[in-house]
């Protein structure tokens, strides 16, 4: 397995450290790219610019949230069934009801260990693994 592309999305550049230290602690090779805000994201998905092979979203931003962002990434054909997983400092049921509800992959709370988050990692990138094996739908 390899070539993969993780794009995080977050606010707090220091989140931003420990995910790619947490990438470079996988198994596999993994490229990283991050942005600090969502529609900054989106745009450059839109453009072109970014491929990516999974999504990790905080909730929590100015401008447009997670959940917009999840919204946004659903509504679109060809981003469907990106995994998305939603790393956050919200513990609260509510939220969590409403990432499973836009079709979030997974749901984590802020702070994770090291360890933790690299296990993470390495269940999206299975979840990655079995959606790039399984057949295209009919269009």
């Amino acid at each position: 397995m390899s070539g993969f592309s993780l794009t995080f999305v977050d606010d707090n550049e220091a989140e931003h450290f420990l995910i790619q230290e947490a990438v470079g602690d996988l198994a596999v090779p993994v490229r990283s790219q991050h942005f600090l805000d969502a529609d900054q994201f989106l745009a450059s998905l839109e453009r072109g610019e970014v491929t990516q092979d999974a999504v990790i979203t905080d909730l929590n931003m100015p401008g447009r949230n997670g959940f917009e962002l999840i919204h946004a990434l659903r509504a679109r054909r060809e981003w469907l069934h990106l995994p998305i997983l939603v790393l956050t400092t919200s513990a609260a049921e509510v939220d969590r009801a409403q990432a499973a509800d836009l079709a979030a992959d997974g749901y984590f709370v802020k702070p994770l260990t090291q360890a933790a988050l690299v296990e993470q990692l390495g269940a999206m990138l299975q979840v990655i693994r079995s959606r790039m094996t399984r057949p295209s739908p009919l269009p």
